[in-house]
């Protein structure tokens, strides 16, 4: 059994982070070879589970500030700094990365229900109707301000959003409904 479930956390962690480095805005510098991008992963890959492993349970403002500091973090580090556009990621990848990794973990292996839904493009505009945002290229301020603002609002209260984005995700998007 110990081995399906590093297999599947593994698998997460690949599809996390593959979903929130993808599409929009540009990550890496251009002309840089998917080989290139390797530091950056692999620093995703170790930091995700130790920052926010299966124990990880946070209120709101405290994991705004562990998205805040993972940023920050890639964004000093030397290997990724030198491949990443503008020397920096957006917000909006670490959240989508990080909370879609939490996500997967409390659906698949029951771990603390996430404070937070991993917003992109279905859940930004569609659902929250916030189409002047890209979560691709979202900062800080636009996640705190005006995402998690609309989405409790919207969601009937903050301790309700992650439900709501399950039900939404699920019902709105093209690929499961012509199932």
């Amino acid at each position: 059994m110990e081995q399906k479930k590093k297999f599947i956390e593994s698998e997460i962690l690949t599809w996390s982070i593959t979903a929130g480095l993808s599409r929009g805005t540009r990550v890496y510098k251009e002309g840089i070879e998917e080989l290139d991008k390797k530091p950056s992963k692999e620093f995703l890959r170790e930091e995700i589970p130790k920052r926010f492993g299966h124990s990880y349970h946070a209120d709101s403002n405290t994991h705004i500030g562990n998205l805040r500091t993972l940023k920050e973090d890639i964004d000093k580090d030397k290997k990724c700094l030198s491949i990443l556009d503008g020397q920096k990621i957006y917000f909006g990848r670490i959240q989508k990365i990080v909370n879609l990794y939490l996500k997967y973990c409390w659906v698949c292996f029951n771990d603390p229900k996430p404070v937070h839904c991993p917003f992109d493009r279905i859940i930004l505009h569609d659902g929250l109707s916030l189409r002047n945002i890209s979560w691709t290229s979202m900062t800080e301020d636009q996640y705190t301000e005006e995402v998690l603002t609309k989405a409790k609002e919207v969601a009937g209260g903050f301790e309700k959003i992650t439900e709501w984005e399950i039900d939404f995700f699920n019902n709105a998007n093209p690929t499961y409904l012509n199932v």
